[in-house]
């Protein structure tokens, strides 16, 4: 049986509500395609059911005696299949109508003074309650004997530790996932909530709870109907969603790079399970029904593109009512995609840099982990903006990273210490450093510390206010501010960064004795087997981020460019705001460039059009390359000693096919 899931597709979701039930699927189903879609995802049950059903702890939404045949699915399924399209359907099985949940307490999830969580009139359900052992794959058996679909979605299959609102309820201290954490750590104090120690220790075990769930799901549908797909949010099957959108929020600054960022983390942890970039049409929560800025949701699509995800969409309501402004700026970036299926069926990373992020790539994922990504997120920024191409290494993926080798590629890994959270981890750095690369660590050196030939001489519990970092020849054109905590060593080599004395904050009469030095080098490199670990004992990362100064994002940047060597893709000339991603596919290289011009991050308008230049070696380019545009733009392509050169002007996005 084909896995249709596995080649190049557009899927759209409506995310329907109760009342929406009678929604036309045959203008439904026509609209969706003139848009550019051949997937429809559409709700089925869980909270509410948009088919025939009289089980237990299962409500039918009252809309479906609107319709002629009372049967949604039955609808769309036939109308799905006279347009030449697939239907997958949508479940979510994390919450229930609460009166079902007062007849079989024992399915709930409690808080820790045995309380359920109950909003908007749902009550959220543990995942190892008999409803997700028992009856969920009763409520599945059901309807793919009964529908011959293409693929079955689970939304939020997951702790549920909080309402929509954000109101957390802290662990589920149920009797099953008491015993559960007491049988696998006998010795640890059962956490409960973020703030406790333990409680990214919970997050994994249920991580691997959810992950059996959702193999066993998998097995079940798939016994019934061996060509269906299950894709989840929360766990890995034959399709993995990457939720985006961006929030409205005082004070909350959205982080630009997430869509191309999750679906980095993925496919070097997963190369071969697809994943979709799911964005949203509307804005964050609360605001459902708010449109999103169009020159973002472009955006949204042109980062899944860029890292080899697929870009995919989704609107609360009848997709025949509701506002569809953003599309028409995402259309083009979606026709770049369903233009060139064969070339992002076999589209994979190649950057010969990554950088590891901290457990968790969502703001939930990363409560879950306690994870601050402060440090990563300048060390990021820094090499995007000096468009020095990278992948991003998820640490939540350690094992598969292990176990795939997945380091072994790339000629320089960075990574900020507070992403180096388990053994393994620190393990395979140390051993890619004595394979022959380049490790770069920022921060506590103290991660490493045991491994490296370098002492720890002044332990970082001073918190930096105005420190400088600067050459001691006399050339201070760029001092570096040291923000955050500095960690003094002795050992290794150093370059001549060091950490100065810090001038009195005073009239400017006063402001002198940064002249002189301290012994603590701000970059040091350590002989490590047949490679060598360079260690910026600050963070420097977030220095970065705090000060936006580009004399920081050049020192961090600079430390990794120096460092690739003959495995270097490219170089390029272009405005900070562009960002470049390398892949290939076959032996073509391919290029995207992203333009983050205009608006803040959280909200990009229409970007300026940039034009820059790019140039790539020969020993890349090959001998005679052909270069193409894949959006019809047009570029000047020559040579220039012993590089292939291309000047081309940035609006959106572009794509560039060399090879």
């Amino acid at each position: 049986m084909t896995e249709w899931w596995r080649e190049p597709f557009q899927l759209f979701q409506s995310n329907i509500r109760i009342p929406d039930g009678d929604v036309d699927t045959d203008a439904a189903t026509r609209l969706i395609q003139q848009l550019g879609f051949d997937v429809w995802l559409l709700n089925a049950g869980g909270i509410s059911y948009f088919y025939p059903v009289t089980g237990d702890a299962q409500e039918m939404s009252p809309a479906l005696t609107r319709r002629a045949s009372g049967d949604l699915i039955a609808d769309a399924l036939a109308d799905c299949r006279r347009r030449g399209m697939r239907l997958v359907t949508r479940f979510d099985f994390s919450r229930l109508p609460s009166r079902f949940v007062q007849a079989r307490p024992e399915w709930a999830y409690l808080t820790a003074d045995g309380g359920m969580c109950e909003a908007d009139g749902l009550t959220n359900i543990c995942p190892r309650s008999d409803y997700y052992e028992k009856r969920v794959p009763e409520i599945l058996t059901d309807f793919v004997d009964r529908y011959d679909v293409d693929g079955v979605f689970f939304n939020w299959m997951q702790f549920p530790v909080a309402s929509y609102t954000m109101d957390f309820y802290g662990t589920c201290h149920c009797g099953r996932c008491l015993t559960a954490f007491r049988e696998a750590y006998p010795d640890l104090e059962y956490p409960t909530g973020f703030e406790h120690d333990n409680h990214a220790t919970l997050t994994v075990l249920n991580g691997r709870h959810l992950q059996a769930l959702a193999d066993r799901y998998a097995r079940l549908v798939k016994s019934r109907r061996p060509g269906i797909a299950l894709f989840l949010a929360d766990a890995r099957a034959d399709m993995v969603f990457l939720e985006t959108n961006s929030p409205i929020a005082a004070g909350q600054n959205w982080w630009e790079h997430t869509p191309g960022e999750l679906a980095s983390a993925h496919k070097t942890a997963h190369p071969h399970t697809p994943a979709l970039v799911h964005s949203a049409q509307n804005v964050g929560l609360p605001y459902r029904l708010v449109g999103e800025q169009p020159a973002q949701y472009a955006r949204y699509f042109a980062q899944a593109l860029a890292r080899g995800a697929r870009p995919s969409a989704v609107v609360i309501g009848k997709p025949t009512t509701e506002h569809f402004s953003a599309f028409a700026r995402s259309t083009p970036v979606l026709e770049i995609y369903r233009d060139n299926h064969d070339l992002y069926a076999d589209l994979r990373p190649c950057a010969p840099v990554a950088i590891v992020r901290p457990p968790g790539g969502t703001a939930m994922a990363a409560m879950q982990y306690r994870s601050d990504f402060t440090e990563y997120r300048g060390l990021f920024e820094s090499l995007q903006q000096r468009h020095v191409p990278f992948d991003v290494l998820g640490a939540e993926y350690a094992r598969e990273l292990v176990e795939r080798q997945a380091l072994a590629p790339y000629a320089v890994v960075a990574v900020p210490a507070d992403a180096i959270t388990t053994p393994e981890l620190a393990a395979a750095l140390l051993e890619f450093a004595d394979a022959g690369g380049e490790l770069i660590l920022t921060g506590n050196p103290s991660a490493l510390l045991d491994e490296l030939a370098v002492t720890l001489v002044l332990d970082g519990t001073r918190q930096l206010g105005g420190r400088f970092g600067a050459r001691p020849d006399g050339h201070f054109g760029d001092r570096l501010p040291l923000l955050g905590t500095f960690w003094g060593v002795e050992g290794g080599e150093h370059d001549g960064w060091l950490l100065s004395e810090q001038a009195p904050f005073g009239p400017p009469e006063l402001t002198y004795g940064n002249e002189n030095f301290t012994p603590y080098p701000l970059r040091v490199s350590v002989p490590r087997g047949r490679g060598r670990v360079t260690v910026l004992p600050w963070t420097a990362g977030t220095t970065q981020r705090v000060s936006g100064l580009s004399s920081v994002a050049d020192f961090i940047a600079g430390t990794v460019a120096d460092r690739i060597g003959d495995a270097r893709i490219l170089s390029a000339e272009f405005a900070t705001s562009v960002e470049i991603v390398v892949g290939r596919s076959g032996d073509a290289l391919v290029i995207h460039l992203i333009n983050h011009s205009g608006g803040r991050p959280e909200r990009l308008i229409d970007p300026v059009p940039i034009r820059g230049r790019l140039r790539i070696p020969r020993r890349v380019a090959g001998d005679r390359p052909v270069v193409t545009s894949l959006s019809g733009s047009s570029c000047e392509v020559g040579t220039e000693a012993d590089a292939l050169v291309i000047d081309i002007e940035v609006g959106a996005v572009e794509v560039i096919r060399v090879g």
